[in-house]
């Protein structure tokens, strides 16, 4: 009788730490799931439209373009356009701007200043000349829409003030050389996650370099999860592309296949290993391990 209520002693203990264990992961899975839904604010004050814009221009000829500018506040506003040399200042890709350059002067619009009322926009036509003396290669201009007319909260006079980046590629004998500096991307998963690589452009005009990965089961190769983007990479300059690496489904070795664009260069190909274990699937081990292990060390103490 001793020996039966031994057993049904140590039957409860191994429901006890079960249930225990399986609350604690239920409750975490459920606290852990991410927000459905992302609430998007509306954006205030002056906006300008498009942000970028990729033009191929001859040297001695014209190109023309619009820009949509709005006033999305409540109060009229006039809007001075104009325009600057951008240049990055580092691998991140900050922006550094200066109205000291003679591509500045390429750039002239038919309005050089626009008056909106509240909740209006007007559309800002543009003109690159490119002078035929121009180099063949890549130019990089800003054209602004500013305001002083925005208030903030303590009543002092604010300066809005939000760009247009021009991509220029003065045509002639342009080259687009990428070279593929870096890839880091980890080993251990437990989610989503990312990946960066670093690209170099030797060339004299900027490239669109497009990238995709797929993370491909080991066995069929088949894409359990994939991404892809792309990225400009200005002349003379290095930059750091951050991207999202995403998880499969169920735990397990994958193969990461990645592939890299680089301008006029052949796109690279990187392949590496990826062990994915989420948070779900520990849980489980550790509580098949702790049962296991529990169980042994009651069979042991019995004998």
């Amino acid at each position: 009788m001793r020996y039966v209520n031994n057993i049904s002693y140590g039957n409860l203990r191994f429901a006890k730490l079960f249930l225990t264990i399986l609350i604690i992961a239920i409750s975490f899975l459920i606290t852990g799931q991410p927000a459905s839904a992302a609430t998007v604010s509306k954006q205030k004050g002056l906006t300008l439209s498009p942000l970028r814009t990729e033009m191929n221009i001859a040297p001695g000829t014209a190109q023309n373009g619009e820009l949509k500018v709005t006033n999305n506040s409540t109060k009229p506003m006039v809007v001075t356009m104009s325009s600057e040399a951008f240049s990055v200042i580092n691998q991140q890709y900050d922006y550094a701007f200066t109205a000291e350059s003679n591509e500045v002067n390429w750039v002239s619009f038919n309005h050089p200043e626009v008056d909106l009322g509240p909740e209006e926009s007007e559309i800002v036509t543009y003109t690159v000349g490119v002078p035929l003396s121009a180099e063949p290669g890549g130019r990089y201009l800003s054209v602004f829409a500013s305001t002083d007319s925005g208030l903030i909260s303590n009543g002092v006079e604010s300066r809005q003030r939000v760009a247009s980046l021009f991509y220029i590629t003065v045509l002639g004998d342009v080259s687009r050389v990428g070279h593929l500096v870096s890839l880091s991307s980890p080993w251990f998963i437990t989610g989503d996650s990312t990946w960066n690589t670093s690209l170099q452009n030797t060339g004299s005009t900027h490239y669109r370099s497009r990238y995709s990965l797929q993370i491909k089961d080991l066995i069929i190769d088949r894409t359990v999860a994939s991404m892809s983007g792309e990225s400009l990479v200005l002349p003379d300059t290095i930059r750091l592309i951050p991207n999202k690496l995403p998880a499969p489904f169920w735990p397990g070795v994958y193969k990461a296949v990645y592939n890299i664009g680089l301008g006029d260069n052949p796109a690279v190909t990187k392949t590496q290993l990826i062990l994915y274990m989420p948070v779900w699937a520990t849980i489980i081990v550790v509580i098949a391990v702790t049962i296991i292990a529990s169980w042994l060390i009651n069979k042991y103490k019995k004998t």
